[in-house]
């Protein structure tokens, strides 16, 4: 699998900053991972991350967005788009040699009939790739750091709370949590990098009020800015000054957000 190359300089010219800077380790990390065809994008939502991510084409994205996959659809990354949830996945018993999922799994409330089907589908030996949070993800929020910082725990959790709802994270676990969630429903775990480190967090979440009006974009007309153009021009800076801050840290420990590479038990 041919995979490109300057993620973050490409995700700063499609999404606003702290999205680009998260999604960036994310690109690096996959970048270095085996995928085998068939392979299946559970969540591929408007597509961004594969066309940022590979360099040819894969064959699934599914996704229950109608809005989200045709503009999956557009960007030619996808062999097909199909609309589904990844409950029902509509593909045979081991159909894929490779899954991934990339920050979705947080998001789907009732997770264990996804994670079920998604092991379904994949065939024997093949492996799962997942990129999600730990329960360290809201702890490094701006907000959360100061109102822990100043004793004032209760508000601290209360705050927690707050930020997962709006986030619509149902699912945030510690690396051993998170292993015997993908256990319990038939995989087995053969790596794990947790990235997401305190400092890269709170530079995301600091950075998140600036880019309200890029969200309200996206839900008017289905993508982050009016003029990509214009975007061009400036995105560059930030490329400049994020740039040598994507990296992997094997040591890294208690990160916000992790990366699973798992194989069908």
């Amino acid at each position: 699998m041919k995979f490109k190359n300057d993620f973050l300089k490409k995700y700063l010219n499609k999404a606003p900053v702290p999205l680009a800077y998260e999604r960036g380790f994310e690109c690096l990390i996959l970048s270095q991972q085996e995928f085998n065809r068939p392979i299946l994008d559970v969540g591929c939502g408007d597509g961004i991350f594969a066309n940022i991510l590979f360099d040819e084409k894969i064959e699934t994205g599914i996704d229950p967005l109608v809005y989200e996959l045709e503009r999956a659809g557009q960007t030619g990354m996808y062999e097909e788009v199909i609309e589904a949830f990844g409950d029902k996945i509509p593909k045979d018993d081991n159909q894929f040699a490779t899954v991934f999922s990339n920050s979705v799994l947080e998001h789907i409330e009732n997770l264990d009939p996804v994670l079920k089907d998604i092991h379904r589908v994949l065939k024997p030996g093949g492996y799962f790739y997942a990129t999600i949070p730990t329960n360290y993800f809201e702890k490094y929020s701006v907000i959360s750091k100061l109102l822990f910082g100043l004793g004032l725990k209760k508000m601290g959790q209360q705050y927690n709370t707050f930020f997962n709802k709006f986030w619509k994270h149902y699912h945030f676990y510690e690396s051993a949590g998170w292993a015997k969630k993908f256990e319990d429903n038939g995989f087995t775990v053969v790596n794990v990098i947790e990235y997401g480190a305190p400092n890269d967090c709170l530079f995301n979440d600091f950075m998140v009020p600036f880019t309200i009006p890029n969200y309200i974009v996206k839900k008017l007309f289905n993508q982050f800015f009016l003029s990509t153009t214009i975007r061009s021009l400036y995105s560059p800076i930030w490329n400049a000054l994020l740039k040598s801050k994507i990296r992997i840290h094997p040591d890294l420990r208690n990160g916000g957000l992790i990366f699973f590479k798992l194989t069908k038990s």
